[in-house]
């Protein structure tokens, strides 16, 4: 051990320790650099993904989902339009709910699709109180447009009188009955306007607009995560080099 001490301490090895030492320093900071945009394409990614898809014109939900099918990551924020017929008496109130902050309920309603007659859960909007004219439809046919979104985790598996604690189309199957669609539409606009968001029966709370889903990142950008790695691997080689270096001393000082 006492060798190793005197090889490393000389003058010599310490001047080189220093300028390798800076050299790893600026290797790891680079490395980290390279994560960052790594992160940050990743997140610009997305985001623009978001931004397409809110703007994207609606097509018809068969060409995105069909009843009674898996639901999955790629269909999340698609905007679609759905002809049916709305089926008021199969509604919730969803509470626990926050809007900008604000607690509330979500309205979901059951819109039966025309062509298939499969049951589409549609999150209506938000209130901050519960108001028994909002679940007062229109009846004959109707188009709805909105953002599909992947069916939430039951939590209870059943409803408590008018209200449920999750959009789950497990749970919603059981009491509605089927055929149902896997996931869920969160509301944009409806034709004829009545239960749309923006709609106040009779004078009433506004049921205000949901936010779209967001879009699953699709992960790190793996071109900027091999140049981190590599500055990684370039700032342990000048540590380990300046370990051979002194080991060599080590072996001239005991020759």
């Amino acid at each position: 051990m006492r060798d190793w001490v005197r090889a490393a301490t000389t003058p010599r090895m310490l001047g080189i320790f220093a300028l390798l030492l800076v050299g790893a320093v600026v290797c790891v900071r680079l490395g980290a650099w390279q994560v960052d945009r790594a992160v940050g394409a990743a997140e610009q990614q997305a985001a623009i993904e978001q931004a397409a898809r809110e703007n994207d014109p609606p097509v018809p939900i068969a060409e995105v989902v069909a009843p009674q099918t898996s639901f999955t990551q790629a269909m999340v924020g698609q905007r679609v339009e759905v002809t049916g017929v709305w089926e008021p008496d199969l509604a919730y109130w969803v509470p626990g709910r926050e809007l900008d902050g604000r607690p509330g309920y979500l309205l979901l309603t059951a819109f039966r699709e025309e062509s298939t007659g499969a049951l589409l859960p549609v999150v209506r909007g938000w209130v901050a109180e519960k108001d028994p004219a909002h679940l007062e439809l229109p009846s004959g046919t109707a188009t709805v447009m909105g953002f599909i979104d992947g069916s939430e985790a039951a939590e209870t598996g059943g409803a408590d009188g008018d209200e449920i604690d999750s959009v789950s189309a497990g749970a919603l199957v059981n009491i509605w009955g089927g055929p149902i669609y896997s996931g869920y539409v969160i509301l944009v606009s409806a034709t004829p306007e009545a239960g749309a968001p923006g709609w106040a029966p009779g004078g009433g709370a506004t049921l205000e607009a949901m936010p779209p889903p967001v879009v699953p990142s699709g992960g790190l950008n793996v071109r900027n995560l091999l140049y981190a790695a590599e500055w990684f691997v370039f700032g342990g080689f000048a540590l380990f080099l300046w370990w051979r270096m002194v080991r060599d001393e080590v072996r001239v000082l005991r020759a």
